[in-house]
């Protein structure tokens, strides 16, 4: 299957389809997470990272958001999930990718950022790091005390 993907990257089709045509009409997730991992190609690598990326965070229609949730699910990349918690449109994708986050400086930007609250106060309860939840606690949300004082109770939780 990866073979035949390639080959047709590789190889210009009749029609005048290249192998940039072919990279920005394919949906297939697993397809471009391969070959953003594995072409031998750099600039291959680079237009099936950004498809994949694109893809993931809905600006394109083409793919249902439940299948977009199950891609960031089995997803192992921090800077993709890190992408997608800051950027997909549904909240529903960007909590996916919050769940397997591990970073605490993208989750101090998901609490400080997010437009949603409940995701902002999920991003709080999920830190580890003293320093930046103290930054949290310090910045707080211009609309939303409750950032604040959430990123407050959750220092207090990790220093006992």
């Amino acid at each position: 299957m990866f073979e035949a993907l390639k080959s047709r990257l590789t190889t210009p089709r009749r029609g005048g389809r290249t192998r940039n045509n072919v990279l920005a009409e394919c949906s297939d997730l697993a397809r471009l997470d391969r070959l953003r991992r594995h072409a031998q190609d750099r600039d291959t690598r680079q237009r099936a990272d950004a498809r994949y990326r694109a893809l993931l965070v809905g600006g394109d229609v083409s793919l249902h958001v439940n299948d977009r949730i199950g891609a960031v699910e089995v997803c192992t990349d921090e800077a993709v999930l890190a992408y997608v918690a800051r950027s997909a449109r549904e909240e529903v994708v960007r909590r996916a990718a919050l769940d397997r986050l591990r970073s605490d400086r993208v989750l101090m930007e998901v609490a400080l950022n997010d437009p949603i609250a409940r995701l902002r106060r999920h991003a709080v309860t999920m830190m580890h790091d003293t320093e930046l939840l103290q930054q949290v606690l310090d910045r707080g949300h211009p609309e939303d005390p409750r950032i604040a004082r959430d990123a407050g109770r959750r220092l207090r939780e990790l220093q006992v």
